[in-house]
């Protein structure tokens, strides 16, 4: 039986991004948090957050207010990286951006409320579990907090 491939996983765009960061003299590592990869040289650190895609014309994804508090903490240096791979993940384009760059394809969409209902017949409401999950529960004033927050940011 052959292993499913995972379509979106960019588990090979990272290292072959590594690769790349050691051939500039870079001393890198997968770390996830604050960036996909943090990097090191002359005695400074970087972060490069990694975006991959198999698209050929354009690429619409997103980055986490995670990512986008660090990049504009350290602008001058992290990178958003735009990888576009071919099919079977084995030849890799990479675009860097600087955040200022990354921020002229960037948008803020309304924001999103995301429900967990279970379906399996119990009715526990869902309730921030230590260290489970940074998503902060919804109330009627978080929500019209963030409504009055969006609302600002429309009519700058």
């Amino acid at each position: 039986m052959t292993e499913k491939k995972n379509k979106k996983s960019d588990v090979l765009a990272k290292q072959a991004f590594i690769k790349e960061l050691e051939t500039r003299g870079f001393q890198a590592r997968v770390t996830g948090a604050p960036a996909d990869i943090t990097a090191t040289r002359d005695g400074q650190t970087w972060y490069f957050e990694i975006k991959m895609t198999h698209r050929t014309d354009r690429y619409f994804g997103a980055a986490t207010m995670t990512e986008w508090k660090q990049a504009l903490k350290d602008s001058a240096h992290y990178r958003f990286v735009v990888v576009k791979a071919d099919e079977a993940d084995t030849v890799f384009d990479f675009k860097e951006y600087s955040v200022e760059e990354f921020m002229q394809y960037s948008t803020i969409p309304p924001f999103k409320v995301y429900f967990n209902v279970p379906v399996d017949g119990s009715e526990a409401p869902l309730r921030k579990r230590g260290g489970e999950t940074r998503a902060v529960l919804l109330t009627k004033e978080g929500f019209h907090k963030l409504m009055a927050c969006y609302e600002s940011l429309k009519d700058a």
